[in-house]
């Protein structure tokens, strides 16, 4: 055991079974000051893993300690966690102000009534929220719900952090903002943070390292450059990005020394890091994982060029989204405006026009048919 995980938190072995099996011997550890992002699909055992951390569910087996000290059958009070809850939880009768405040106001409190005032007030005002003070839940919009229950949490000054989908029901600006301002405030802690959002793009954004999890398996542990680059699996690719990585399922085959990725009229030569990692699976199924932002357009004629039918054309101001047909396939490719505005080339959205697809050397991966890993040396 390191000792950053001495003194920060350390899950190890951890399932839990309900009706079935949710978490299959999963675990974290977490240094202090440091933030680890949980992502994955709803129903993936994000939620229920945050209940365990904390206390409000009992794992079958596997063990959890925090700062060195083994929490099997320390109750939720007494493990000094905060924890904001998917649901909010506020308390109806009190106030905004009197939500923010109930936690520094519970047996234990080290703030005095003047000093825990002004915390509220501060975290209140970062949160965009204080004008609302005297407000009761019932009052709030469900975007404001969210907040108060943040800072309910970001009051406090606890030995771990427990964030389940802090932000998810912001509107896009003020998710922005609040991100990063959350992202410094708690980078400044002492305590370990685990923050948990189904929004892979959330997660790679906030996280110190990411942990992605899908059927109650954890798929990848790793740094946000190395979940974005290197992705561990196909789950793990269809979770990350905006959007997600094309994935193309076909075949390797090795003609005249060459070795290509086929399907039905796709074909295409490997490049050489590629066709490294191809080497054992020749003959086999795979998965070509291929980058939306890293497809280039070109005319359908030109050699090499993969042959589509633009299905849809949708412009986002900074950047458009291409969905392209490759015959009972459909793929996006994320480029500029401009290139966008070539395509439809003055003629609506230029649907059903034919054009080329360049695929990049280093935007693509490849992924064991059977198994849906990465193959080794991609």
């Amino acid at each position: 055991m390191s000792a950053s995980a001495v003194q920060g938190l350390a899950a190890r072995g951890i399932t839990k079974s309900f009706a079935q099996q949710v978490l299959h011997g999963i675990g974290i550890e977490v240094a202090p000051g440091e933030l680890v992002a949980i992502t994955g699909p709803s129903g993936a055992g994000k939620t229920t893993f945050c209940r365990i951390l904390a206390g409000l569910e009992r794992p079958d087996a596997g063990t959890v300690t925090l700062g060195g000290r083994d929490l099997q059958g320390v109750p939720p009070q007494q493990r000094r966690v905060a924890l904001m809850f998917e649901s909010y939880a506020l308390y109806p009768h009190l106030t905004v102000r009197g939500n923010a405040l109930s936690p520094l106001e519970a047996p234990g409190g080290r703030l005095g009534p003047a000093a825990a005032a002004a915390r509220v007030d501060e975290v209140l005002e970062l949160l965009e929220i204080r004008h609302l003070g005297e407000r009761l839940p019932g009052a709030l919009s469900g975007g404001q719900k969210q907040r108060v229950a943040l800072a309910r949490l970001l009051v406090q000054a606890p030995d771990l952090y427990i964030l389940d989908e802090p932000i998810s029901h912001l509107d896009a600006k003020l998710r922005h903002k609040l991100r990063g301002e959350i992202r410094r405030r708690l980078a400044a802690q002492d305590a370990p943070t685990v923050w948990s959002t189904p929004d892979g793009m959330e997660a790679l954004s906030v996280g110190d390292r990411v942990v992605v999890i899908d059927g109650g398996r954890i798929e990848q542990v790793g740094t946000p450059e190395d979940i974005w680059l290197r992705p561990a699996s196909a789950r793990v690719a269809k979770l990350l990005g905006d959007p997600p990585m094309n994935l193309i399922e076909g075949a390797l085959a090795r003609e005249n020394g060459t070795l290509f990725f086929t399907r039905r009229d796709l074909r295409l030569a490997l490049p050489p890091a590629l066709a490294r990692a191809a080497e054992q699976a020749v003959g086999g199924s795979a998965i070509l994982g291929v980058r939306p932002d890293g497809i280039a357009f070109a005319a359908p004629d030109t050699p090499g060029a993969v042959g589509a039918e633009i299905y849809s054309n949708e412009p986002f101001g900074k950047h458009a989204i291409v969905t392209l047909d490759l015959g009972a396939l459909l793929a996006k490719a994320k480029t500029s405006m401009a290139t966008a505005a070539a395509l439809a080339n003055g003629a609506g959205d230029g649907i059903g026009r034919p054009v080329g697809l360049v695929f990049p050397n280093d935007g693509l991966t490849l992924f064991d048919g059977t198994t849906g890993r990465a193959l080794p040396g991609n």
